[in-house]
């Protein structure tokens, strides 16, 4: 017969034994722990010693650049690609994010959420990888399929892709063939005045000064 030393232990192994559905329920719980930390961590960092994001997330700002290296076919990759002729997708996430500081608060939170649909909503889709962990066709087919779908998913498909147009049109790296010579910094010097000295063998067709035309008042 056991001992009352021994019930003890017993009683206490039986306490501490996991049932079936305990270990089941704590495996579901340790696997939906670890898809939200895949989902939500483990990005690069977008900051380096002469650059930040001021309005972008690091996972925001990958995001885009992903976006940016599925939608458009001349990005030569998502992430920084100095000597490449063209944009790359970070190079476009840089120049949205310097766009969007002139942006009003109330307009960045939707913009703040529409990144949030694009990188998690991926679910929809039938994928359980975030946005920015799929290849570049896999991305491009869950953003058309967003603009299917219509509503409020496809002004995040429109949203998305605006931002990357945006970004790769104002990188000086398209100006030249775009035939664009960037913007005008500095004001061309005023074209000279015309006097009669200054007109040569025109100058009785030009006005003296101060002159009106005919019938003006």
């Amino acid at each position: 017969m056991p001992n009352d030393s021994q019930k003890s232990e017993e009683k206490a192994r039986a306490r501490w034994k996991m049932s079936r559905r305990q270990f089941l329920g704590l495996g579901a719980a340790g696997a939906a722990g670890l898809l939200l930390a895949g989902r939500a961590c483990f990005y690069e960092d977008a900051a380096t010693e002469t650059w930040s994001p001021v309005i972008l997330a690091d996972w925001e700002f990958a995001t885009l650049a992903a976006a940016a290296g599925a939608l458009i076919p001349d990005a030569p990759a998502e992430l920084s690609s100095a000597s490449a002729a063209s944009p790359s997708g970070a190079d476009v996430a840089r120049v949205v994010d310097g766009f969007l500081q002139g942006v009003p608060a109330s307009m960045l939170l939707e913009i703040h959420a529409m990144f949030g649909l694009i990188e998690h909503g991926t679910v929809l889709n039938g994928s359980l990888l975030r946005f920015t962990r799929l290849s570049p066709a896999k991305r491009l087919d869950y953003l058309l399929r967003l603009n299917e779908m219509g509503s409020k998913f496809g002004e995040a498909f429109r949203g998305i892709r605006d931002l990357c147009l945006l970004g790769w049109y104002a990188h000086p790296k398209t100006w030249t063939a775009l035939g664009y010579d960037g913007p005008l910094l500095e004001r061309p010097a005023p074209l000279a005045v015309q006097t009669p000295q200054s007109a040569g063998t025109y100058a009785r067709l030009v006005a003296p000064a101060g002159a009106r035309p005919k019938g003006t008042l």
